[in-house]
C-alpha cells in the first residue's frame, strides 16, 4: 500500500490538487510521522500552519496533516514520560545508559541484586 493511497480523515495525498503544495506536504509529513518516524511531525506541523495562512480552501487537506503531526508529537511525549517513570521505578536514569557495555553492567547488577540471576 503506497502512502499516496493512505486515507486520513477520508482524504488521501493523491486527491490534493497540484496548486495546494503546502497542504499536500503537510498531509504527507503528517501521515509519515505516524507511520514511519515521528521526526516528520515537525515539518508536517509547520507546513500545515503555513498552508493555513496561504491555502485556506485546502482546509480538508492540511487539517489532517496538522492533526496527525500533533498526535505523533503527543505519542512521543507519552512514550518518553512512560520510559522515564519506568526507569525511576527501577531506580535508574538515562545517564545510566551511556554506552552498551555500561548498559549491560547496570542490567546485570540489577538482576543480581534482586536475586533474579
Amino acid at each position: 500500500m503506497a502512502i499516496e493511497n493512505t486515507k486520513i480523515g477520508g482524504v488521501s495525498v493523491s486527491e490534493v490538487p497540484a496548486n495546494y503544495r503546502l497542504s499536500k506536504l503537510s498531509l504527507t509529513f503528517g501521515i509519515m510521522s505516524l507511520v514511519v518516524f515521528p521526526i516528520f511531525s515537525f515539518p508536517g506541523l509547520i507546513l500545515g500552519l503555513m498552508a493555513n495562512a496561504k491555502e485556506k480552501p485546502a482546509r480538508k487537506f492540511y487539517v489532517p496533516g496538522i492533526l496527525t503531526s500533533v498526535i505523533s508529537m503527543a505519542l512521543v511525549l507519552i512514550v518518553f514520560i512512560l520510559v522515564r517513570v519506568i526507569l525511576h521505578v527501577f531506580g535508574l536514569s538515562f545517564s545510566d545508559f551511556k554506552d552498551i557495555d555500561h548498559c549491560m553492567e547496570v542490567i546485570a547488577d540489577y538482576l543480581v541484586s534482586h536475586s533474579i540471576l
